[in-house]
């Protein structure tokens, strides 16, 4: 049996499969190791599988969120190794897992946007060195994602840069400086608290100043990262995530102004994920 996982900072999406008549999709919470200690992993594993799922995995594909340095790869390894003891693991970074899902075995720049957001060149078996490096988190880096939505929402709010029926509805929520300080700054998961208000954007984006908003992240996305690739308006240019899904239009919409083409957009890579495993990897 394998089991794949596509592991973001908001939830993990788990695929178990033998190839056939066994095909088992389960969530869990985001097991990002940045914010996750090994015993939070461990526990989240054992509250997600039975023990007869445990014994019976022999290959597990993980591919998450905050899986930069060799310290957080090895504490997912380490959870992942107490949990399925008959399992070979393999931990890597979710950029890859995304280059996989859109790429496969062709070259193209992956992306993500979602809770957070990450970008990458591929060669069609691997991730090309880059400067700048990628994945800096939300506080450093994440732009265009949910957790730059939200920010660039709530900076808006705070500076009084937004229409009054806007600022109607955040008040009406009972936000201000005081609780908005204090998700951010005060409690862990402050990330997944700014990407939280990326649903308050999307039920308004009928509204010009959600939709100069949303562009206006975007914009910072491929000036930032997507223009820096040499060959960017002759590679195919592919996203996954929740926030590229739901604001596809106008993720299409700003990559045209840079003369990209966008090849595919998918919310979840976990089946495509699945299929490349079983397809090209020895089971």
């Amino acid at each position: 049996m394998i089991l794949v996982a596509d592991s973001g900072s908001s939830k993990t999406d788990w695929f178990l499969s033998n190839g056939s008549e066994v095909n088992i999709r389960l969530e869990s919470i985001g097991l990002n190791p940045t914010f996750c200690t090994q015993e939070v992993i461990i526990k989240e594993l054992n509250k997600t599988f039975v023990k007869n799922e445990q014994s019976t995995v022999s290959k597990i594909f993980f591919y998450g969120a905050g899986c930069r340095s060799v310290a957080e790869i090895a504490r997912v390894q380490s959870a992942l190794d107490q949990v399925f003891p008959n399992s070979e693991n393999h931990v890597d970074h979710d950029i890859k897992g995304s280059a996989i899902a859109t790429c496969g075995n062709k070259e193209g720049i992956a992306c993500i946007l979602g809770t957070g957001s990450n970008v990458c060149l591929w060669d069609g078996q691997a991730i090309v060195p880059q400067i700048p490096v990628f994945g800096m988190g939300y506080i450093l880096g994440d732009d265009g994602s949910g957790s730059h939505l939200g920010k660039t929402l709530l900076r808006k709010f705070l500076y009084n840069e937004m229409p009054l029926e806007i600022r109607a509805d955040i008040d009406e929520m009972g936000i201000n400086k005081t609780n908005i300080v204090e998700n951010i700054y005060g409690k862990a998961g402050a990330n997944m608290y700014l990407a939280s208000y990326s649903r308050f954007i999307q039920d308004r984006i009928a509204h010009p100043f959600m939709q100069d908003l949303v562009k206006e992240c975007f914009h910072v996305f491929f000036k930032t990262h997507i223009v820096k690739y040499e060959n960017y308006q002759t590679l195919p240019v592919n996203f996954v995530g929740s926030v590229a899904f739901v604001f596809k239009e106008y993720l299409l919409s700003v990559a045209a102004e840079y003369g990209v083409h966008i090849e595919t957009i998918i919310k979840k890579p976990i089946d495509n994920l699945m299929q490349y495993q079983l397809t090209f990897l020895d089971r």
